[in-house]
């Protein structure tokens, strides 16, 4: 959900810096573009987080069964 909402934010400020560009300058929108920089970077983050924390994540190992199974002899 929150990938979702970084590329549209991102998106966003990034289509309004450029309207807003073309009628005051790029010095005026700016801080358009660089809160469009942000949610790019957040999203860049938040998906290194994920592929780091799938490749450290421990893997279920198959515990040796030593036990025998069916009837108990005397």
């Amino acid at each position: 959900m929150i990938k979702t909402i970084m590329v549209a934010l991102g998106a966003a400020f990034f289509i309004i810096g450029v309207h807003q560009s073309f009628y005051y300058g790029v010095v005026a929108s700016y801080w358009l573009f660089a809160l469009s920089g942000i949610c790019f970077l957040i999203l860049q983050f938040s998906q290194k987080k994920e592929e780091q924390e799938k490749q450290t994540a421990p893997t279920k190992k198959s515990k040796p069964n030593n036990k025998k199974k069916g009837r108990k002899r005397k």
